[in-house]
């Protein structure tokens, strides 16, 4: 059990650290000819979308592997109650199930996270018709903040599994809270912006969908 919690922090690992380098990979070849600021927006933007589905496909494997875990885990508690062994808990195995289950329907996880903080959440809210370079840049800056807000919802799942250990992940619970707030806020940017202009009375924080 230890070796397979093991694999899977490598796996996840491996998953930030093959993002990063793929991230870093495309970013040199769309700016190989040191473009200005907003191109350089707009060439990574346009890569956004294969990099969301990227991200979704390893949430799916390592959702199918944190289930897989979880299930070994439950087979360990059934040995060890046949056993009348107190060494087992239950929390183990709810909580891989429990993670894995998010990440495999990681769309729907997402909009539940939403939907907690907003009753009606538009994260496309920020799109505008005009065509002019700031409001462009403007709507390639929130697609890229959105990827990081999910990539930090993945991430704070992730932590999630750390309680599962036997020193119960100290701050776990914690940290993985917080990726989690963070990428919802982050995905539905547009809507978290609103709602700091309506309570402070800021104007300009936030674009028109019009």
């Amino acid at each position: 059990m230890v070796k397979l919690r093991k694999i899977g922090s490598q796996l996840a690992k491996s998953f930030f650290l093959t993002l990063f380098a793929s991230g870093v990979f495309y970013t040199q070849l769309a700016y190989a000819d040191v473009p200005d600021v907003g191109t350089m927006l707009e060439n990574f933007s346009a890569t956004v979308p294969q990099f969301m589905q990227l991200v979704t496909a390893i949430a799916y494997v390592m959702g199918i592997w944190f289930v897989t875990m979880g299930i070994s885990a439950l087979k360990e508690f059934g040995e060890s109650r046949t056993q009348m062994s107190a060494h087992h808990s239950l929390k183990a195995p709810l909580i891989y199930l429990g993670v894995g289950a998010l990440l495999l329907y990681l769309p729907s996880s997402v909009q539940t996270g939403l939907s907690t903080f907003w009753q009606d959440a538009n994260p496309y809210g920020y799109v505008s018709e005009a065509t002019d370079q700031w409001t462009t840049m403007y709507n390639d800056c929130f697609m890229i903040v959105q990827l990081i807000g999910t990539i930090s919802f993945v991430r704070g799942l992730v932590i999630f599994t750390k309680l599962a250990g036997h020193g119960g992940g100290e701050g776990g619970f914690g940290r993985g809270l917080t990726h989690v707030i963070a990428g919802i806020l982050c995905i539905n940017l547009n809507d978290f912006l609103a709602a700091i202009n309506g309570t402070l009375g800021i104007t300009g924080l936030t674009s028109s969908s019009s």
